[in-house]
């Protein structure tokens, strides 16, 4: 009931997101929430370019959607306050890939519904989210992005806050590929006490097999540490490296990944995933042969 809970919560505030308009705040420019909407979901699509192949060689990518970055439907009963939010900088976009050149968001949002779900409450709140185009004359040259974005549920006894730190979410063209850096952490605490934290460092680039279709079959090479800890849980971490996978047609097709790490209760696991066009292998002890299966 916990979690259906807060999911409701969760799709309650995205659906929000488009209503509303902004006022003036000092020397800072109002912004309507339909135009972060717009900077934002292209921002979250830059991003993760590559979250597939990443995702699909197990590597553990730090995907949140940022508010505003989906569309809204009608609610039964809403109100709405998002007159605080500002931005501010160079907002001209001359590759029209709907980044700007610099913008930095501050502000908070609040929003209460009742209807046929329940009664919910909440507020978004972004300190010093800065989104940079890196090259204005190319719209693939990628996208810079960092700051905080904060979330708070509440309604029907339970509460959820959610804080991420962006600390650098850089994917930029670097020659006939992309360099990516992606650092942050996620802070969760549910009710007030339940305490959750999920850090995570990777880095690593991407060369797509066509520089003319860049989002399609690649490599990637990528190096990872991630780690957590909360209630029940002192902490775990993994570290995680990908060398030459080579994605192709919705699959990894080549290339080897190696995991290290340790869970909840300090047991320590070590594998190798190595892959070809027509096997996938895995090695657990150096000392044993692999464990091998078709690659299909």
């Amino acid at each position: 009931m916990k979690q259906r809970w807060i999911f409701t919560g969760a799709v309650l505030a995205l659906v929000l997101a488009a209503c509303g308009t902004q006022k003036a705040d000092g020397g800072s420019q109002a912004v309507d929430p339909r135009d972060v909407a717009a900077t934002l979901s292209v921002a979250n699509e830059q991003l993760y370019k590559i979250s597939e192949p990443l995702q699909l060689a197990g590597m553990p990518v730090p995907l949140l959607i940022v508010p505003f970055s989906t569309g809204a439907v009608p609610l039964d009963v809403a109100s709405w306050d998002c007159g605080s939010v500002t931005v501010a900088g160079t907002l001209t976009d001359a590759d029209g890939d709907g980044i700007p050149v610099s913008a930095t968001y501050n502000g908070r949002c609040t929003w209460s519904y009742s209807g046929t779900e329940g009664s919910f409450s909440g507020y978004w709140e972004y300190r010093n989210l800065k989104v940079e185009d890196p090259n204005d004359a190319d719209s693939e040259a990628g996208i810079k992005v960092k700051g905080v974005v904060e979330w708070g549920y509440s309604g029907g006894g339970q509460s959820l806050t959610w804080i991420w730190t962006l600390t650098q979410h850089d994917f930029v063209k670097q020659g006939s590929g992309y360099a990516f850096t992606y650092t942050g952490n996620w802070q969760i605490v549910v009710n007030g006490s339940d305490n959750y934290t999920f850090d995570y460092n990777l880095s690593g680039t991407w060369v797509p097999d066509d520089a003319n279709s860049p989002w399609g079959d690649g490599t990637l090479n990528a190096s990872g540490s991630f780690s957590g800890s909360g209630t029940g849980c002192t902490g775990w971490s993994l570290q995680a490296t990908l060398t030459d996978v080579h994605y192709s047609a919705g699959r990894i097709d080549g290339g080897s990944a190696s995991f290290s790490g340790n869970d909840c209760d300090g047991t320590t696991t070590s594998f190798t995933v190595s892959w070809s066009p027509s096997e996938i292998c895995v090695t657990v002890d150096p000392q044993q042969p692999p464990i091998c299966g078709p690659n299909s």
